[in-house]
C-alpha cells in the first residue's frame, strides 16, 4: 500500500505497507556436449578456440529461447510469454504501431511500470521497419539511418525465438531477473564411455539459472501483428 503523501512541518509521514509472500523458482540446467578426437585438438590450433566460443554460444541461444517461450515445466525455464496473468493487447484492425503503443500504455497504467524494451521476431520487425507512407517514405527512417532499432522511444530486441506475430512489451529493467546459480562452465574429460581407449574427449558447456518475473502486469503481449 502506497501512502506517500504531502505533509506539513511536524506532521506525520504516511505509513506504507508491504505484503510479501515467499515463492520458490526451480533452478534449471541448460547444457550441450561435443565429442572430439585427440588428433583434432592436437593438429588443428583453431579447433579448441572454436569449441570454447561456440559451445557457450549454443547455451546462450537456448537460454534466449527459454527466457522468452519456456513453459516453466521442469527442466524448462519459465519464459515471459508463458507467465501467468501478464497483460495482452490484440492488434485487431489497428496498425502495428498503434497496437504496440496500447501495450506500452497498459504496462504504464495497469502495471504501473516503466517499459524498457519491446521484443519482436525478426520477421515481424522487418514488416514494421519496411512500413512506408503512400509516397514511399519509410516511416521509421531511411535505410541508412544509423540510429538503433526503436519504436515509440523504446529499444527493440529481435529474437528468432520469440513467437511470430506476437511482440512483448515489458519493464525488463526493473521487473525481470535472471538468477544465475552457476554461469557457463566448459569442462573436458576422456573418461566418458570408451573415449579413453578410442582417443576421444567429451567437452561440455552448461549453465544453471532461473527467471524471476516480479510483476506480471509489468509485461504485455501484443498479438496478431
Amino acid at each position: 500500500t502506497n501512502n506517500a503523501a504531502e505533509r506539513a512541518e511536524g506532521g506525520t509521514y504516511g505509513e506504507a505497507a508491504f505484503v510479501l509472500t515467499e515463492r520458490s523458482v526451480t533452478v534449471e540446467t541448460i547444457g550441450v556436449w561435443l565429442p572430439v578426437t585427440d588428433e583434432q585438438l592436437e593438429d588443428e590450433p583453431e579447433a579448441a578456440a572454436m569449441i570454447d566460443m561456440d559451445l557457450p554460444l549454443m547455451v546462450r541461444q537456448r537460454l534466449d529461447g527459454q527466457i522468452l517461450v519456456g513453459d516453466g515445466s521442469t527442466p524448462n525455464i519459465l519464459g515471459i510469454n508463458n507467465k501467468d496473468s501478464i497483460l495482452t493487447q490484440a492488434k485487431s484492425t489497428d496498425p502495428v504501431f498503434d497496437a504496440v503503443l496500447k501495450g506500452i500504455t497498459k504496462v504504464r497504467v495497469t502495471g504501473r511500470a516503466t517499459p524498457s524494451a519491446v521484443v519482436f521476431h525478426p520477421n515481424d520487425w522487418q514488416e514494421v521497419r519496411l512500413t512506408r507512407t503512400t509516397d514511399g517514405i519509410y516511416i521509421l527512417g531511411n535505410p541508412n539511418d544509423p540510429a538503433p532499432a526503436s519504436i515509440w522511444g523504446l529499444p527493440v530486441a529481435q529474437s528468432d525465438n520469440q513467437t511470430e506475430n506476437t511482440a512483448v512489451v515489458g519493464a525488463f529493467a526493473t521487473h525481470a531477473r535472471l538468477r544465475i546459480r552457476r554461469d557457463i562452465v566448459i569442462e573436458k574429460t576422456n573418461s566418458h564411455d570408451t573415449h579413453f581407449i578410442n582417443g576421444r574427449q567429451a567437452i561440455r558447456a552448461g549453465i544453471r539459472c532461473a527467471t524471476v518475473w516480479n510483476r506480471a502486469a509489468a509485461f504485455c503481449t501484443v498479438t496478431g501483428i
